[in-house]
């Protein structure tokens, strides 16, 4: 896991990137957003980004399709068939004087809404091997450690115990 230097500016790359999880905690006023990334770190074959809003306040915004209404405050991409982020916007809240960033996934999901006060990113790059017909295997292209695709940065988001 490798520290962004601006994560603000990283956020501008997400566009068309697959959406792995977002996840608001209200009792921490926290934001975890996990994505693909486009820019590749050397070795690796695909790239995911994290990011990590403080003081962070949530709106989403429910699409048309009532069965993906149900995605309040976390959404969380199970193998293929994820969505992809459609909008990125950046701007400053004039009430507030806080950031806010809010992410479209199309008209049927919807989107989201993040008012915050600092965010942090972080990116991982990987290898994967193909294991069986649709199997495949990612490694962390630092340590050769395996992980689970659908969670990339499992101290950020894990998958259930």
């Amino acid at each position: 896991m490798e520290l962004m230097r601006d994560p603000r500016e990283a956020l501008n790359n997400i566009m068309e990137a697959l959406l792995f999880t977002y996840r608001y905690d209200s009792g921490r006023r926290t934001f975890v957003l996990i994505t693909e990334y486009p820019f590749k770190s050397p070795g690796s074959v695909r790239e995911f980004a994290a990011f990590s809003f403080e003081d962070a306040d949530f709106q989403r915004v429910p699409g048309d399709h009532e069965p993906y209404q149900g995605h309040g405050e976390s959404f969380q991409a199970k193998g293929p068939g994820a969505f992809v982020i459609q909008s990125v916007r950046q701007k400053t809240d004039v009430g507030s004087g806080r950031d806010q960033l809010e992410l479209w996934f199309g008209p049927n999901f919807g989107g989201v809404v993040v008012t915050y006060g600092a965010v942090r990113g972080y990116t991982r790059g990987s290898t994967a091997e193909k294991v069986g017909p649709s199997e495949w295997v990612y490694r962390d292209s630092k340590t050769n450690k395996p992980f689970d695709f659908d969670y990339p940065f499992p101290s950020l988001a894990s998958p259930p115990a």
